[in-house]
């Protein structure tokens, strides 16, 4: 097989697409022109890591075994854990471990959680032992803590340190920690973090001032317990590239560049995104399938009562439903226009608590600001629905036994009260969760779509009693 590239410098974008697209046709491009592959996995790890990633495990894995060691480790640095770990279970142990041992100790510890036990104790074994010890240390951290999210691989030099001489010393570290030279960390001779100075202020210092002449004195920084949350917010706030982790004697023990901060909103996004329709929350497409059945199937089963309990209350009304069969056809309009309505206050307000901009001191106006956007939308939508409901009767329901003016009412009424109560639900639901110590996002969505239905079915048909 031969591909035709309609640039050069489009080589490696066209390869990656294509392995996206055709990954049987890429593996077979790469396997054949060994250099062109060694050529970016060296120049753009990146694009090698979206290229493995498409890839069945047992081809990326020889592709990855066909690397250098450190090309290899830049682009295993570069894939998702769970796809790395899959990729180098693939492997014999050792040959993993000569891998993972090229990785950031932090991405290493990421790629090794989310092996198979027996493959992750394997692969531990075959690692130098001050390697093994580094990756356990961190490993000993939640993964969703700056302990989890820190690299040990950082710059620190001592207080007295005279700036002219931390140009050179700087050079020299950064041929060993690369990307992770963001700042310098200044410890006393007890390692306490001290302060922090830039690359700028070292330049033009005068070469005898000490470092701590021209660092910034307490700088923003974590422990290896806060949460990974309170850390990008953080960066946020202070525009930083990293930030000092210190454990409780304030001793300097890490570091999270802003990379992993970006990574952690991503995880929490997805997170609340899955806890919302009650699927678990570390769930991915490689959670085992008997794990994500145990994380769904109850909140499944909760539907199932939902819907029992929905048609015990449609069943009390049958009467009513049996002399005028065209109301069936409304029914579940009302439901979806509190649901959206519901759903959209549900998305801000789980929103702004994510992103911090709901204290809890807010609560009560944000809940107030839903009711009345909510109820001015409810009045909008509940005209339109009863005109277009009246029309639609008058023109192909003439033999409905419900008059055009009677389903007007209806709908005007309910459409108001399922929009109105959806909103102050959706709205308040994850503000009452997190008041009770839960995650603002845990099935928010299963309870509102449970309240929206039960007062829309429940207000289309007692006011459908009511008037016919």
């Amino acid at each position: 097989m031969r591909l035709r590239f309609p640039r050069p410098r489009n080589v490696i974008e066209t390869l990656r697409d294509l392995a996206r697209r055709r990954p049987d046709e890429a593996e077979a491009y790469l396997d054949a022109h060994q250099d062109e592959w060694e050529e970016i996995a060296e120049s753009t790890p990146e694009n090698a890591a979206d290229i493995l990633e498409a890839l069945e495990e047992e081809g990326a894995a020889d592709l990855l075994k066909d690397l250098d060691p450190d090309d290899a480790g830049e682009v295993l640095d570069e894939m998702r854990p769970e796809a790395a770990a899959d990729v180098l279970e693939e492997m014999k142990p050792a040959r993993a471990a000569e891998m993972i041992s090229m990785m950031d100790a932090d991405q290493a510890a990421d790629v090794i959680a989310v092996m198979e036990p027996e493959e992750r104790t394997a692969v531990l074994a075959a690692l130098d032992k001050d390697a093994a010890t580094e990756i356990l240390n961190l490993l000993a951290y939640a993964a969703d803590t700056a302990g989890g999210m820190m690299t040990t691989d950082f710059a620190v030099l001592p207080a007295g340190f005279p700036a002219g001489e931390s140009i050179e010393a700087l050079r020299r570290l950064h041929e060993q920690l690369g990307s992770n030279l963001a700042y310098v960390y200044v410890t006393d001779d007890r390692n306490l973090l001290r302060g922090v100075v830039s690359f700028r202020d070292i330049v033009f210092a005068r070469p005898a001032d000490a470092l701590e002449d021209v660092m910034l004195a307490d700088p923003v920084s974590v422990t290896p317990s806060t949460d990974r949350e309170i850390v990008a917010e953080l960066m946020q706030r202070y525009h930083l590239l990293a930030i000092p982790v210190v454990n409780d004697d304030g001793r300097l023990v890490g570091m999270v560049k802003v990379s992993e901060a970006l990574e952690a909103i991503q995880a929490e996004a997805g997170e609340d995104i899955a806890l919302m329709v009650g699927a678990g929350e570390e769930e991915t497409i490689f959670t085992p399938v008997s794990v994500s059945v145990r994380r769904r199937l109850p909140w499944i089963a909760f539907n199932l009562v939902v819907g029992v309990v929905l048609a015990f209350v449609i069943a009390q009304f049958e009467s009513v439903l049996a002399g005028a069969v065209i109301l069936a056809a409304y029914m579940p309009l009302v439901a979806l226009l509190g649901g959206n309505s519901g759903a959209q206050s549900l998305a801000v307000i789980i929103r702004s608590i994510a992103i911090g901009d709901l204290p809890r001191g807010r609560a009560r106006r944000a809940v107030r600001r839903e009711m009345a956007v909510t109820a001015i939308d409810g009045v909008a939508i509940a005209i339109l629905a009863a005109i277009v409901g009246a029309i639609t009767v008058g023109i192909f329901g003439a033999e409905s036994g419900v008059d055009p003016w009677q389903i007007a009412v209806i709908l005007f009424v309910s459409v108001i009260v399922s929009i109105s109560i959806g909103g102050i639900v959706g709205a308040s639901i994850p503000i009452i969760l997190r008041r009770l110590g839960q995650d603002p996002a845990l099935a928010s969505n299963i309870f509102l779509t449970m309240t929206t239905d039960l007062v829309s079915f429940a207000s289309f048909l007692i006011t459908a009693a009511i008037l016919l």
